[in-house]
């Protein structure tokens, strides 16, 4: 069991219960985050397992991170290792569009998008990423952050609206 092997690699014990409850956790969110970069389930559990691997090897380091901020250090961690691996699979370069789906914002241009959605702070554009790019659901994205299901569906309403205005007052300057 791969579980076994990466808590081997946690030189203070006392924080293997800390990592097993991470990783039951968060194995499901890791391979959302995979797939939805690397299609395959094969590529994906290999970046899963790599990432838990640089996981474990740091985690005494990054365990008195908040819940969400753990959470999120490791959904970039999964999503920049499937990257690396699809670079090593496919060769060259690769640009990675890590804007969110704006298939709810008709006629929004996409630059404006993108703009406006690089001056969101970086916990709203986590949240954009996993409710549109990771296409996880208000039970998933409060899961995650550690809150209930109706707090996440608030939360990613409140960023939407706040991006919307954003989007706005970029339009009319």
């Amino acid at each position: 069991m791969m579980l076994s092997a990466f808590m081997a690699m946690i030189d203070d014990k006392s924080l293997c219960a800390d990592f097993e409850r991470f990783y039951y956790d968060n194995r499901s969110l890791a391979m959302r985050t995979a797939m939805s970069v690397l299609h395959t389930n094969a590529l994906a559990e290999e970046a899963v397992s790599e990432s838990f691997m640089k996981l474990a090897k740091c985690f005494q380091k990054v365990h008195n991170l908040g819940p969400h901020d753990l959470v999120s250090y490791f959904v970039i961690t999964v999503r920049n290792t499937s990257l690396n691996m699809l670079k090593k699979e496919y060769g060259g370069e690769l640009e990675y569009d890590d804007s969110m789906d704006h298939t709810e914002l008709p006629d929004a241009d996409e630059q404006l998008l993108k703009e406006c959605i690089a001056l969101l702070p970086e916990r709203d554009r986590e949240l954009l990423f996993m409710r549109y790019t990771l296409c996880l659901g208000s039970r998933e994205i409060g899961a995650a952050l550690g809150i209930s299901d109706e707090a996440a569906r608030k939360r990613v309403q409140y960023v939407r609206h706040k991006l919307r205005t954003l989007m706005e007052e970029k339009a009319n300057e």
